[in-house]
């Protein structure tokens, strides 16, 4: 088993994932293993963008400062400053600024996470 650390930078996703949920038995495991992931692999803060998806085409930047809880029902929130307020977001709805790091690695690896669990098709971002 791979330190969590390192597995952003496995180059397969299916990997990638398979690390993060190594030993889940369901779900709600899972969320807390991605939790896991974003504390211990996310390096704070960082520029990120946020597209929420109630308003179609609102595009808007952010800093993320921190994972703020892992909630059963909505997910991964992080803590991210927009303007001169602090607010939390849900994790799929931000979207690192650098592709290349690996905070855009795991915010896409939990993407399509909850693309997967919600039977959507992964990659609508």
């Amino acid at each position: 088993m791979i330190e969590i650390e390192g597995i952003p930078a496995l180059p397969d996703r299916e990997q990638r994932i398979a690390e993060v949920t190594v030993d889940c038995h369901n779900q709600a495991e899972e969320l807390s293993a991605f939790g896991v992931y974003f504390t211990d692999a996310m390096q704070f803060p960082f520029a990120a963008t946020w597209r929420d998806p109630d308003e179609p085409g609102h595009v808007e930047p952010v800093t993320a400062l921190d994972v703020d809880t892992i909630d059963e029902r909505r997910g991964v929130l992080l803590q991210v400053k927009r303007g001169d307020k602090q607010r939390r977001l849900l994790a799929e709805q931000i979207w690192a600024d650098d592709e290349s790091n690996a905070n855009a690695t795991i915010l896409d690896d939990y993407r399509y996470w909850i693309e997967e669990l919600n039977g959507l098709t992964p990659g609508f971002g």
